[in-house]
């Protein structure tokens, strides 16, 4: 927890780490994106459809997943521990009857994992706060790993994923450093440091109060651009190199895209948009969706299925139709392709953009030079929704007669 020495010679922890803005609007993005799509509980049909399985235990875990916390809290706090972690961690809340009621997130850096002689895992947790020794008082110290709900990331053991901040840690330690020499240069007025030459030899006393005047007149940014006086034939001279030679805009930058790349993701969704373009943000976007975002959607799918140990016809699924939507111009013309080919009716294009359902919408549209037709390719009548023939006199108005 209290981090590891960098080469640059300052330590890398949790709390240092995330003071530097790029690893913390890497985390962000993220822990928010994920957070923000909605996991559902699905129960698959034997005719290929599926239905959202509302009888099953894990849907209320997931509308409530335990009483401090909503869901979104709840994602934003594993997917933060998934992306600066490697490993996202909660413990599977039961009830007396031992039916999983809830989960409980918990830091992945207070948790050792212990290996059985039979293969099993055990997780020891570190209670950190008083409202986690209350939430865990029925669980054991040493949790089996099928009250554990565990996410890893980029694993080679298949027990524990691999720690972005551990692996980053030499360039977000040049990071850190390279703050803390910009705040300290700022605090020097934007100036480097120097030395007071004196014709005479001065005592300690003297040196130690010249050296402490200095820095209070002229010292820090409250005092830049002020006017220096010397006296008795002092001089100052500069040490050091300058802000310029020192090149610490570029070696910022050259450290942000270093910790963008580890972590993934594009460097305009952290702020920075020199390179970007009109025509290369939606597909970098796109592939952040892809390469980023939906790898860990993934993992998250599957752990739900062995930590609940879900039957083959349940599974979990999130909702990534938000983060797909394009623009509104785009999404229409996508819309008005599939309701034109007969494969999305009036009333599911109103309530995929947030309209009320018309009662006129529920007939699928088919173009007038094509038809149905069956195996041996004779043309079949197909009757539209409510059952009734199009011969019918209650049957929806046919394409001619709306003509």
């Amino acid at each position: 927890m209290g981090g590891a020495p960098a080469a640059s010679g300052v330590r890398v922890s949790d709390t240092t780490a995330m003071r530097v803005s790029a690893v913390y609007s890497c985390v962000r993005v993220i822990a928010e994106d994920g957070a923000k799509l909605k996991p559902q509980v699905w129960r698959a049909l034997p005719d290929g459809s599926r239905q959202p399985a509302v009888d099953h235990p894990l849907h209320e875990i997931l509308r409530r997943p335990n009483r401090h916390m909503t869901p979104v809290s709840l994602l934003l706090a594993m997917f933060s521990a998934w992306g600066f972690r490697g490993n996202s961690i909660a413990v599977i809340l039961r009830d007396r009857f031992g039916n999983a009621n809830g989960l409980w997130p918990v830091h992945p850096g207070s948790v050792t994992i212990y290996e059985a002689m039979d293969g099993r895992l055990f997780y020891a947790i570190s209670r950190r706060t008083t409202l986690e020794n209350a939430i865990l008082r029925n669980v054991p110290l040493m949790v089996p790993d099928y009250d554990i709900f565990h996410v890893r990331g980029m694993t080679f053991d298949g027990i524990v994923g691999l720690s972005p901040l551990a692996q980053l840690r030499e360039a977000i330690g040049i990071a850190i450093a390279g703050e803390e020499m910009s705040a300290k240069l700022m605090a020097n007025g934007a100036q480097p440091s120097g030395v007071l030459k004196h014709p005479k030899v001065l005592t300690k006393d003297v040196a130690d109060r010249l050296s402490t005047s200095w820095n209070n007149r002229h010292g820090g940014p409250g005092n830049a651009g002020k006017t220096v006086v010397l006296e008795e034939g002092m001089e100052f001279e500069q040490l050091g190199m300058t802000s310029v030679d020192a090149q610490f805009l570029e070696q910022r930058k050259l450290t942000i895209e270093e910790i963008a790349r580890g972590f993934r993701v594009p460097l305009h969704m952290i702020g920075m948009l020199d390179r970007m373009t009109n025509n290369n943000v939606e597909a970098l976007t796109r592939a952040y969706y892809d390469q980023t975002l939906m790898p860990m959607l993934e993992a998250f799918e599957a752990e739900f299925s062995r930590a609940f140990n879900l039957p083959d016809d349940v599974y979990v699924e999130f909702d990534v139709r938000r983060l797909l939507r394009a623009d509104f111009k785009t999404r229409q013309e996508g819309m008005r392709t599939m309701f034109q080919s007969g494969a999305l009716t009036p009333n599911e294009w109103r309530v995929e953009e947030g309209y009320n359902p018309s009662p006129a919408g529920r007939v699928f549209a088919r173009p007038l030079n094509t038809a149905y037709v069956d195996e041996q390719g004779a043309v079949v009548a197909i009757t539209p929704p409510g059952g009734k023939d199009p011969a019918d006199p209650g049957a929806a108005p046919k394409p001619e007669d709306a003509k």
